[in-house]
């Protein structure tokens, strides 16, 4: 059977069910009742038989130069010659018992928890726990009792939030919570911030406190342009 080419694929039509279109290597075309074309990829691994979704078909990607294969990934729009770059990826993950279809649902799941406030903190406490971060490590007592206070104090109300979420209101709210509920002691350590335009920065609220039991001398007015990173919201802990 021969291969599928441009032509053929711009002028698949949609049908009152889903039809396949056979390419090669176990690729073909899945044409829906709403006319969308999407390239799969059926295989067996480890004695399963699973089918990798490995991206949609574009006309317009088809009209531009094939992009090198480090830029390309599962479920991107994709020209045919881009979608056979993907298959052959995939074939070689098969060929080493690896699930191309969990991979690609592993990382989307590792991308979406990166976004949230609790992905955040994972990674830094990973980062901080890491031999490898040199200086940035920390003693294993200091991130016991840092990773106590997240779990008691933050975690329950933050981890589960997108990162535009963590507004100063909200850190606010579980400041006066926390101070009601565990003490000032455990309420200085989640500092009010807001997030920046820039994914992944975060700034600190301007602000007097006004709890003598958190800070008794005078505070130092910081600019609101000055930002800082993420890593500074757990330093505190």
């Amino acid at each position: 059977m021969s291969e599928l080419t441009d032509k053929e694929l711009k002028n698949l039509k949609p049908r009152a069910k889903l039809y396949k279109v056979t390419d090669r290597d176990g690729m073909y075309a899945a044409v829906t009742p709403t006319g969308v074309v999407s390239f799969r990829y059926q295989y067996r691994v480890n004695g399963r038989q699973e089918v990798l979704t490995i991206g949609r078909y574009s006309a317009e990607a088809a009209r531009k130069l094939t992009r090198a294969p480090d830029a390309l990934e599962y479920g991107m729009e994709v020209s045919l010659a881009e979608a056979r770059s993907l298959l052959a990826r995939a074939r070689r993950q098969v060929e080493r018992g690896e699930s191309p279809s969990k991979a690609k649902v592993e990382k989307r799941t590792a991308s979406a928890e990166a976004l949230t406030f609790g992905g955040w903190a994972e990674a830094y406490f990973k980062h901080k726990a890491d031999p490898k971060s040199g200086a940035e490590k920390l003693a294993d007592s200091t991130l016991e009792m840092r990773r106590s206070v997240y779990d008691r104090a933050v975690a329950g109300e933050l981890s589960k939030l997108k990162l535009g979420e963590v507004t100063p209101q909200r850190l606010k709210h579980l400041c006066d919570e926390v101070k009601e509920k565990r003490g000032p002691a455990v309420a200085r350590h989640p500092q009010p911030f807001v997030l920046t335009p820039e994914p992944g920065v975060l700034r600190r609220k301007v602000g007097r406190r006004r709890d003598r039991h958190l800070r008794d001398r005078a505070p130092r007015r910081r600019r609101i342009s000055e930002g800082i990173s993420p890593a500074y919201f757990l330093r505190q802990l």
